[in-house]
């Protein structure tokens, strides 16, 4: 099976656009990308991933990344965010809507808490705290408005 992954990992399909290929995987990193024109560059759209446009919607070194943790992890896709606070605001945003709670343990990661707190409240959202070592009481917490709990 290591083989398999090894070769998996070698040989991958992803192939970055022309003018960015080589025999390793460059590091790109695109705060500002290069257009012949803004007509060029109105013809790319980032969300379809036909062209890059700026770093923080990926470059080959982050869609290759992206392919081949991938194939490790058996998946169809993987999508790389710049921090661990995007990593949780992106969960967040994708299950949670207005009139819906998450339920997140009193020591959970700071950022987070003030996530819930300021940004998911103005989406009307509600969080509440508890103690991740009293299970029943956690248990007790949810209800029909929770869907996501930390």
């Amino acid at each position: 099976m290591k083989d398999d992954a090894a070769t998996a990992l070698i040989h991958h399909p992803y192939q970055p656009p022309a003018g960015f290929a080589a025999p390793q995987v460059g590091v790109y990193k695109a705060s500002t990308v290069m257009f012949d024109s803004v007509a060029a560059m109105r013809a790319r759209d980032w969300r379809r991933r036909s062209g890059y446009t700026y770093g923080l919607h990926g470059t080959p070194t982050t869609f290759t990344l992206e392919e081949r943790i991938a194939t490790l992890e058996g998946g169809h896709h993987c999508l790389l965010v710049p921090s661990g606070l995007a990593a949780i605001a992106l969960v967040d945003q994708a299950l949670l809507g207005p009139g819906d709670e998450v339920l997140l343990p009193a020591n959970v990661y700071g950022p987070s808490r003030e996530l819930a707190r300021q940004e998911l409240a103005r989406w009307g959202i509600t969080h509440r705290l508890y103690d991740p070592l009293d299970a029943a009481a956690l248990a007790a917490m949810l209800n029909e408005r929770t869907r996501v709990s930390n």
